[in-house]
């Protein structure tokens, strides 16, 4: 056992269309880290680091790393306590796995006091509990991702029973983030409780091709049934202004696709050149400036790692 430990995970895409809560990505750009520390006081307290760029609730079972880490104390049979330590590095409310980034990094620094004993797989239920309390629903197709890397294909009867495809390197993903708060919970009660026979079937089978094509590394193929949703997208889209014209604009410039990511605002395109994923993000950003709004917009790559402690060579 130490004294502390600390681990960093990464952001994610999800819903991708017609994958609605059940299809997520996770993303070499941003990420959460969390500091574990053992304390004499009994369970999960938490504070946020001098650096963090954003705050939120310090009630442990009101914070969804604060959940994540007292579901992993469960697991272990840990009745001490132990202060988790945020530094939060993704914007909540911003459409790219910002609560789950906290829950998986917590989860994931617990268990690394430690030593690891939990796997990845052990950890499912924790993080799904901890992505609840921001959703208001059990989904995975944030906390999945960020958990394993890679793309994951989440239940949705079960959401702790998953499929992981590990994403070909050759994909680039262009993202904006818009400066516009969208909170996940407003969103989903806008969406219908209904759709027709004919419209649910045109879903299935575009979000079958989609899979199909992530899992051959058929990006273009991707790009196109990325925007094939009939039922999710043009309710959440309108929460965005300037939705329609930052579309137009990452296709304009080359872009194979270009879709909402959760809940939004983050929106992302899809290609398969650094220097046109490069020329698709200016196009998204002078749509948006063009909007009045300003934003964030950079080029990444997939991450197919997923969590690990902060201190390994590659996130140091």
């Amino acid at each position: 056992m130490k004294q502390s430990a600390s681990a960093w995970a990464p952001a994610s895409l999800s819903n991708l269309g017609p994958g609605f809560d059940i299809l997520g990505i996770a993303i070499d750009a941003w990420g959460d880290k969390i500091e574990a520390v053992l304390t004499d006081r009994p369970g999960i307290s938490i504070s946020y680091a001098a650096n963090s760029a954003w705050t939120g609730t310090t009630d442990p079972a009101q914070n969804t790393a604060g959940v994540a880490a007292s579901k992993t104390l469960e697991v272990l049979d840990y009745g001490g306590g132990v202060e988790i330590i945020i530094s939060k590095n993704i914007a909540p409310g911003s459409g790219v796995g910002s609560s789950a980034s906290s829950a998986v990094a917590a989860a994931w620094a617990v268990n690394a006091i430690f030593g690891l004993p939990l796997t990845k797989k052990d950890l499912v239920d924790a993080v799904l509990d901890g992505e609840t309390i921001a959703s208001g629903s059990k989904h995975g197709d944030n906390v999945i991702p960020s958990l394993f890397g890679g793309s994951v294909i989440v239940s949705a009867s079960d959401p702790s029973q998953y499929r992981h495809i590990h994403v070909k390197d050759d994909l680039y993903i262009t993202i904006i983030l818009p400066a516009v708060q969208i909170l996940t919970r407003a969103a989903r009660a806008m969406l219908p409780e209904t759709v027709t026979f004919s419209r649910a079937i045109r879903h299935a089978s575009s979000l079958a091709m989609l899979v199909d094509a992530l899992k051959d590394g058929d990006w273009r193929a991707f790009g196109r049934f990325i925007m094939e949703d009939e039922i999710i997208e043009p309710v959440r889209g309108k929460l965005l202004s300037c939705f329609d014209s930052i579309r137009e604009a990452a296709l304009t410039a080359g872009a194979y696709g270009c879709a909402l990511s959760g809940s939004g605002p983050a929106m992302f395109a899809v290609s398969e050149n650094e220097n046109v994923a490069e020329s698709i993000r200016k196009a998204m950003f002078e749509a948006c400036d063009a909007a009045g709004i300003e934003s964030t917009s950079i080029v990444t790559t997939p991450d197919n790692k997923g969590v690990r402690e902060w201190d390994q060579p590659e996130i140091a």
